[in-house]
């Protein structure tokens, strides 16, 4: 569903061919899955410690994310952040984790309480996060990230999910991809938060109009697509999806079909879903 995108964004990790069967063995390895939640364990723990080295081995060269007013932070200034403390992380929890893996990329997501700061401001807190990891050199490290202060509507916190608000997401999502296959630009507009952002594969930050622009010119076409199992976890007004999808899709008249993952984070805005970040890479 995530067709147009995928060229520009996708491109950010591409692991290469990979068969099918070895994708479905890898994806229900344990231990693999264990060995991915451990990388993120130990993430909050060589910050909690300031550990420079360690979180040098965690985050790959070409780590990016985008921060909370859009500017683009690189490794070097999360490193930067830490050594010179900015940046200071006293204490976290990290709550539930899903990770599902294809061959050599894999995707987590999940919640984490913390206790921090940033430039001597208590930014303590609850948050959902995504992380995007590629396996290099034998060992997992994480490529892009996106994150989201949780929102409690109404209440401190849910008492569980809500299966209705999942399968409206569900619903969302694939909405989502039956515009892009229609190149209903308006429909899009209303989905994509007027503050999206995502990495591209050149490294820069692909902008809502960016995407739109690119649907208008016609120089991608989404012929088809087919979600596969669908993963949402709801934190009152903030939303994390991942999930896999196969796709027919020509760019500048060639064929670039494939298999893709991607994380959507959504936001509840004015009592609607809008994707506010997206990360992804072909598997396939």
């Amino acid at each position: 569903m995530k067709g147009l995108i995928a060229s520009a964004l996708f491109a950010c990790v591409c692991a290469g061919p990979v068969l099918t069967a070895s994708l479905k063995a890898q994806y229900k390895d344990q231990a693999v899955i264990d060995a991915v939640k451990q990388v993120e364990q130990e993430m909050g723990k060589a910050m909690e410690a300031g550990d420079i080295d360690k979180l040098k081995q965690i985050y790959a060269d070409d780590f990016a994310t985008i921060g909370s007013s859009g500017e683009m932070l690189t490794k070097q200034s999360l490193l930067s952040d830490f050594e010179s403390f900015h940046d200071k992380l006293e204490w976290f929890e990290n709550g539930p984790m899903d990770v599902q893996v294809f061959g050599n990329v894999a995707v987590a997501q999940g919640s984490v309480k913390e206790k921090r700061s940033r430039n001597g401001k208590d930014t303590s807190g609850e948050f959902a996060w995504m992380d995007l990891l590629e396996k290099r050199a034998g060992e997992w490290v994480v490529v892009r990230s996106a994150s989201a202060r949780v929102v409690w509507a109404g209440s401190p916190k849910p008492k569980s999910q809500d299966p209705i608000v999942v399968e409206t997401i569900k619903q969302f999502e694939q909405e989502i991809g039956d515009a892009m296959v229609a190149v209903n630009t308006e429909k899009l507009n209303q989905m994509y938060a007027d503050d999206w952002a995502a990495i591209g594969s050149s490294g820069k930050v692909f902008t809502k109009e960016n995407l739109l622009s690119e649907f208008k010119s016609g120089e991608h076409k989404l012929v088809s697509f087919e979600n596969g199992p669908m993963d949402v976890q709801v934190l009152g007004e903030v939303a994390v999806v991942q999930a896999s999808v196969n796709e027919k899709r020509i760019q500048d008249g060639k064929d670039i079909s494939g298999k893709f993952v991607f994380m959507d984070l959504l936001k509840k805005r004015a009592g609607k879903w809008v994707v506010v970040r997206t990360l992804g890479a072909r598997v396939s």
